[in-house]
């Protein structure tokens, strides 16, 4: 009896799943890990505006008020804006992965 060998190359298993074109295999994975990436921003984002019942523009006018420091509204407030500028940077690369 003869046993049956198949060697598979990437190419062969990308295109067994619906993909002729590697790019477009790539494009997917990136969109997914990018919309993992905004989901998670999405939810700090909302977290932190629950927490402190005001918006990122409220938070960075307490930020610069100079009245006094509170380390614990200037490490949320830093964190908030990483986070809202981290979702800026991943919204145009989704778009720029959406094209084509």
């Amino acid at each position: 009896m003869e046993a049956f060998v198949k060697s598979y190359t990437t190419e062969s298993v990308l295109i067994s799943l619906g993909y002729p074109d590697p790019l477009v295999a790539a494009r997917q994975q990136a969109r997914m890990i990018l919309l993992g990436r905004r989901a998670r921003y999405q939810s700090a984002i909302q977290q932190l505006e629950i927490q402190w019942g005001c918006s990122l523009a409220e938070m960075r006018a307490r930020y610069t008020a100079h009245r006094r420091e509170d380390f614990a509204a200037d490490d949320d407030y830093l964190q908030w804006q990483w986070y809202s500028d981290a979702l800026e940077l991943v919204k145009d690369q989704l778009d720029a992965v959406s094209k084509q």
